[in-house]
């Protein structure tokens, strides 16, 4: 009977030793051996292993995987319309630009680190200078074909028109002052002086009869007297009405050889720029140029940003997936895997599953051994 127990355990044992071996054997010839064996020419069979062997199938198989399985454009859509998700990337969008906004480096040195730009406040008033000179040369070349008056504001045109006269009464007001001055009764003096001399012969048979000073006290209060005449207030408006009405119906560009708009246009824009405040504007830590913003822009602009970013990339997801090529990605990265990789990558997911497996081989094989020594024993 000693004998009987000691037969089927004997074959318990060997079955099992062979039953966990051989299922050993197996999961090694899974990956190994890497590359094939040959005997002379003769190429061992089984090798090399069989993921080695079918790797390139592998890595197909798993890109294909990954797009039609794992990473699909509904999946991602799920994910990114979840109330959850977005909260998530709301909340981390929002520490994110709270660190950014709270920096006190100022605009120009932030705006030269982003862009790798030397002194931004001066490239910004050469770009400000020049997009402002640009429209102005523009419009300076449009309004060259058209009338002044065309050009003028409506209401600087009709205050012009309205002021003609008043203006008129104006300049007569002055020159009559002037010439019921001392200074300018002076000057008369001096002009009739002047005429005299010129006249010759003339002159002197006058101052002959006259002196200076008898002919000013006559003329200038006949030529006061004439100033305050209707009639020449009548041909100083007819006068200004004339020439304002030639200016308006003159050409813009008539008044370029009076005054050279090119010149113009270069004062006036840098006078534009001159008043911008692009220095001060630049010199500002960017924390103290947002403070009045900022918890609109952390509130309101954050979570609508990151809504629409959401909203964009969720309807462009399927072509954004396919431009990215995915399958072509991880086919690519698997065949640069070197087989021991991939071997380390199955074992550290699977390599309790294989131990299982292993197990299990020994306890058939001790099974079918006690199977084999039953027999033995009752044909023996």
């Amino acid at each position: 009977m000693s004998s009987i127990i000691i037969t089927i355990l004997f074959m318990v044992v060997i079955g099992a030793i062979i039953g966990g071996f051989t299922n050993s054997l197996a999961i090694k010839m899974l990956f190994r051996p890497y590359k094939p064996l040959y005997i002379g020419k003769w190429k061992v069979p089984f090798t090399p292993g069989l993921i080695p062997k079918r790797r390139d199938e592998l890595a197909v198989q798993l890109g294909r995987m990954v797009v039609e399985h794992l990473l699909t454009p509904e999946g991602i859509q799920k994910k990114m319309h979840d109330p959850v998700f977005k909260l998530t990337m709301v909340e981390y969008a929002q520490k994110e630009v709270m660190k950014y906004l709270d920096k006190e480096d100022t605009i120009e040195e932030l705006i030269s680190k982003g862009l790798h730009m030397e002194s931004p406040s001066t490239v910004t008033k050469e770009k400000a200078r020049a997009y402002i000179k640009g429209k102005l040369e523009a419009k300076v070349n449009e309004l060259k074909a058209q009338e002044v008056g065309e050009v003028l504001p409506d209401r600087l045109v009709s205050k012009v028109d309205s002021g003609i006269e008043p203006f008129s009464d104006l300049i007569l007001t002055k020159v009559s002052d002037y010439i019921a001055s001392p200074e300018g009764k002076e000057k008369l003096s001096v002009m009739i002086d002047l005429y005299l001399a010129e006249r010759g012969t003339l002159g002197s048979m006058i101052n002959m009869f006259f002196t200076n000073t008898r002919i000013v006290d006559k003329v200038q209060p006949e030529l006061l007297r004439l100033l305050k005449q209707k009639d020449i207030q009548q041909v100083i408006v007819t006068m200004l009405e004339k020439e304002w009405s030639s200016i308006k119906e003159s050409k813009v560009e008539t008044f370029e050889d009076k005054v050279n708009l090119n010149d113009v246009v270069h004062d006036l824009s840098e006078a534009i720029v001159k008043e911008l405040p692009i220095d001060q504007i630049m010199e500002l830590p960017l924390s103290k140029a947002i403070e009045p913003f900022k918890d609109r822009i952390i509130e309101d602009f954050v979570p609508r940003i990151v809504d629409a970013a959401g909203n964009y990339l969720s309807h462009q997801l399927q072509p954004l997936m396919e431009q990215l090529q995915l399958a072509e990605i991880v086919k690519s990265q698997v065949e640069g895997f070197s087989v021991g990789r991939i071997e380390e990558m199955v074992l550290s997911i699977s390599r309790r599953e294989f131990k299982m497996i292993t197990y299990l081989g020994a306890v058939l094989g001790g099974l079918i051994g006690v199977v084999q020594g039953i027999i033995i024993t009752i044909i023996g």
